[in-house]
């Protein structure tokens, strides 16, 4: 099954970083799929 009409995100962009705090913009998502990103995210910096 392809998708075709997938919206990908077309910025990622780094606002603030430093030693220990880094923020990232990346939009846009597909409805949805910013809140699974996001708990990925999450989990994977918890983790480490």
């Amino acid at each position: 099954m392809k998708w075709k009409n997938l919206q990908k995100p077309k910025k990622l962009e780094k606002v603030e970083l430093s030693d220990k705090f880094g923020k990232f913009i990346s939009e846009p998502f597909e409805r949805g799929y910013a809140i699974a990103i996001g708990n990925a995210l999450r989990r994977i910096l918890l983790s480490s």
